[in-house]
C-alpha cells in the first residue's frame, strides 16, 4: 500500500509540475501594467503642482503666508491659516484663504485695502506649509506615509519608504494623482525609474497627497501564486519539485 502511495504522490508532483511549468513562461515574460507611461506632455501639468508650489498650490489650514506690499513695506506681515481657514489682515480683519491659491489671495486683499491705500500691490507667498504626506505602497520595505516637502521626487520619497524590496518592478512605479476636489477627479501614469536612476535625474516632482505603487515583478507574482495555490495545499509538493523560479 505504501508503494501504491508513493507512486501517486510522484504522479500528481509530476503532473502539478506540468501544469505550472508553462505558467512561468508567462509571468517570465512579463504581466502588462496598464496603466499609460509618462509622457513628455504630461511632464509639464504633473510637475507643476510639485514644483511651482505657490502658484498652483490651494492653501489649507496650518500653512503660514507671508503678505508683502510693494509699496507699503510697512505693512508686511506673515499670517498663519487658522483651522477655519482664515487669516487676520492689518487693516482688514479675518479673510477667507482657505482653498485659494497666493495669486488670488493677493488680488483679494488688493480689492479689499484698495479704499485705504492707494495704489496698493501685493504679492503673496507660502513660508510654511503645513504638515502632509505622499502615500509609498507595494513593493517598499516601509510602506507608509512619507513627509511632503517641495521638490520631493519619486526616487526620493521611495529612499524615505525604505527602499524598493528585492521583487520591486522598478520599471513601473504608478503614480497617481488628484487633480480636481472629487476623488474620481485622478490621473495616473507609469514611472521608470530605472531610466531615472541610469541618466542621473527625475523627470518629475511629488505633489501633496500623491501615491506612488510599487507593483511585484512577474517572476514574484507567480511566486506568490504557487505558493497559495500549490505549496500550501499540497505539503509534500514542497521540497519535492523545484517551483522557486529566479529572473534576472
Amino acid at each position: 500500500m505504501r508503494r501504491v502511495s508513493d507512486a501517486l504522490q510522484r504522479a500528481t508532483v509530476s503532473m502539478m509540475a506540468l501544469v505550472v511549468a508553462p505558467l512561468f513562461f508567462v509571468w517570465a515574460c512579463g504581466a502588462p501594467i496598464n496603466v499609460k507611461p509618462l509622457t513628455s506632455e504630461d511632464i509639464s501639468s504633473l510637475q507643476s503642482a510639485g514644483k511651482d508650489a505657490d502658484e498652483k498650490y490651494i492653501i489649507l489650514p496650518g500653512d503660514t503666508l507671508q503678505i508683502r506690499y510693494t509699496f507699503h513695506p510697512e505693512m508686511n506681515q506673515e499670517a498663519a491659516v487658522q483651522p477655519d481657514g482664515k487669516i487676520t489682515v492689518s487693516l482688514l480683519g479675518s479673510i477667507a484663504v482657505g482653498g485659494l491659491t497666493t495669486t488670488r489671495v493677493g488680488q483679494l486683499i488688493v480689492e479689499k485695502v484698495s479704499d485705504q491705500l492707494r495704489s496698493p500691490e501685493v504679492v503673496v507667498n507660502i513660508t510654511r506649509f503645513a504638515e502632509r504626506n505622499v502615500y509609498v505602497g507595494g513593493e517598499v520595505n516601509k510602506e507608509g506615509m512619507v513627509r511632503y516637502r517641495r521638490g520631493l521626487t519619486p526616487l526620493q520619497a521611495i529612499i524615505a519608504a525604505g527602499g524598493l524590496t528585492d521583487s520591486a518592478r522598478a520599471d513601473s512605479v504608478i503614480l497617481v494623482r488628484r487633480t480636481g476636489e472629487s476623488d474620481e477627479d485622478t490621473i495616473s501614469r507609469k514611472l521608470n525609474l530605472v531610466e531615472s536612476v541610469a541618466e542621473g535625474k527625475e523627470m518629475i516632482f511629488l505633489a501633496p497627497e500623491d501615491i506612488l505603487y510599487v507593483p511585484k515583478t512577474s517572476i514574484a507574482e507567480a511566486n506568490v501564486w504557487v505558493r497559495q495555490h500549490i505549496t500550501d495545499l499540497f505539503p509534500f509538493f514542497r521540497g519535492s519539485v523545484g517551483v522557486s523560479y529566479r529572473g534576472q
